[in-house]
């Protein structure tokens, strides 16, 4: 074999990141290493696998993506390989590496982290943050072993442990017309102006949301981050809707109110995808155990805002 399985990482990294810098950056090795390992590659394929572009960084042909797809599912396989190896003494050992959707990350990803390091204190975590879309590439390329993620997003060909259902609810500035309610309803909302939460997929679902009652909502606002959402409700620049209910939303010293949805709502489940491969490793299956244990103990329940809490919250 005329490249190494370091030379398959590098290849790797620059198909990822389209950038021979970046890919040194991202490996944390010289330039001309990247360089070198793509040149074996294209050697023992015997075809150009990147076309150089000036002031653009490199760009893979047609062939170059099918070497690509193909190192990436042996990548995959060899974590797998590797962890089973350093787990042979009966501890689960290795590192994982998992996708995460920063809306919720803050608030799921440490719970599962904590219990890991409990319970298998030899597994690594390493973090990969990314929009749901993006993770869904990133484990079916095997750059990822699990994704923190919504159900409704996943592609068939995945599989998925859930969490929680993540029920939908309200933020309403303090003055809001609705603050003396102790529910609020889409029809309620849809006459509202609305800061929306603008991620790829994320739109997507709550415009489903409302459609589902045959509604439309007044979008005046929108962002990225759900920190800069919640401090725009603080601003009464609108209301907003958010799946994961934060520990700190209901202590009232936010500038903001959250309220329940009441009614049937578009209710999506969280939780954690990933590939078949993947869950042969002796790492995975420790760490989706740990996964279904928190899920049956309801660790996520406090995420979840629902009428019958906010009830009790305010008794």
């Amino acid at each position: 074999m005329r490249f190494t399985l370091k030379q398959l990482r590098y290849y790797d990294a620059a198909l990822r990141t389209g950038s021979i810098a970046k890919a040194a950056a991202a490996m944390n090795i010289s330039q001309s290493s990247i360089t070198a390992a793509l040149d074996v590659l294209e050697e023992t394929v015997g075809q150009e696998l990147f076309r150089r572009v000036p002031a653009k960084g490199i760009q893979p042909t047609e062939t170059g993506q099918v070497v690509g797809q193909r190192i990436a599912g042996f990548l995959e396989h060899a974590r797998v390989f590797e962890s089973d190896l350093m787990s042979l003494s009966g501890n689960p050992t290795g590192r994982l590496h998992v996708g995460c959707y920063s809306p919720s990350a803050p608030y799921v990803l440490p719970r599962l982290m904590k219990k890991v390091a409990h319970l298998h204190p030899s597994i690594r975590v390493e973090l990969v943050e990314a929009d749901l879309t993006q993770m869904h590439s990133l484990l079916q390329e095997g750059k990822i072993d699990l994704a923190l993620t919504y159900r409704r997003t996943v592609p068939e060909a995945l599989h998925f442990l859930p969490l929680f259902e993540a029920r939908p609810y309200a933020l309403l500035p303090e003055d809001s017309p609705l603050a003396g309610q102790t529910t609020v309803t889409l029809r309620d909302l849809s006459a509202m102006p609305m800061v929306l939460l603008d991620l790829p997929d994320a739109s997507g679902y709550f415009s489903d949301l409302f459609a589902e009652q045959d509604l439309e909502f007044q979008t005046v606002h929108t962002t990225k981050s759900s920190s800069v959402l919640r401090g725009l409700v603080a601003a009464g620049f609108g209301h907003s809707v958010l799946n994961i209910c934060s520990p700190g939303d209901l202590d009232g010293s936010n500038g903001y109110l959250v309220r329940p949805i009441a009614g049937p709502v578009l209710t999506p489940l969280f939780g954690v995808a990933y590939t078949a491969a993947a869950r042969r490793s002796t790492l995975m299956r420790a760490v989706l155990d740990v996964c279904q244990e928190l899920a049956t103990a309801g660790s996520f329940n406090d995420l979840v805002l629902t009428p019958d809490r906010q009830l009790a919250h305010e008794m």
